[in-house]
């Protein structure tokens, strides 16, 4: 097994100062803003997102964005390699975890997809595990609020229903 490419601390530091400090709801040009801030290299816009490149270390460096009513909801982006080495990939979380936890302090929860931290501007980020990479999402105050609703009610968004 070779160590996997993530995004380095230094990285997510930046990413997390980013969405911390930032008024929802985050307009187009401010999100642009934001991204030329962050290094991203732009690569499409279209009525529902916006998608660039990270620059970061990893193989696939994908920055997807979700846009509903013109404002932007929900930011993906790729934080490790894209591989098949289960270990490799834990290995990353661990890593990729405890950067969040230098910037945000403990998790504020967990779920099937990963951690989460809960952020003072309302919106959430969350390190989710997909079947072959790690990623960040970062939500917006109206997404978070409706995760935070289903968990009261005790939905699970993972959970198929019979």
């Amino acid at each position: 097994m070779t160590a996997l490419a993530r995004a380095t601390d230094a990285q997510v530091d930046s990413l997390c100062d980013a969405f911390t400090s930032v008024s929802w709801p985050l307009g187009r040009d401010d999100f642009k803003t934001l991204a030329e801030r962050l290094g991203w290299q732009f690569a499409l816009e279209t009525s529902s997102g916006i998608q660039h490149r990270s620059g970061y270390p990893v193989n696939l460096p994908t920055v997807r964005s979700l846009v509903v009513d013109e404002a932007v909801s929900q930011v993906t982006v790729a934080v490790s390699d894209k591989s098949d080495d289960a270990e490799g990939l834990q290995s990353a979380a661990h890593g990729l975890q405890a950067a969040l936890g230098e910037r945000l302090g403990e998790p504020s929860g967990s779920d099937g997809a990963g951690h989460y931290w809960e952020l003072g501007n309302g919106g959430r980020i969350r390190l989710a595990r997909v079947p072959r990479k790690m990623l960040l999402v970062v939500e917006d105050q109206r997404f978070a609020e409706v995760e935070r609703r289903e968990e009261r009610l005790g939905i699970d968004p993972d959970r198929t229903p019979a």
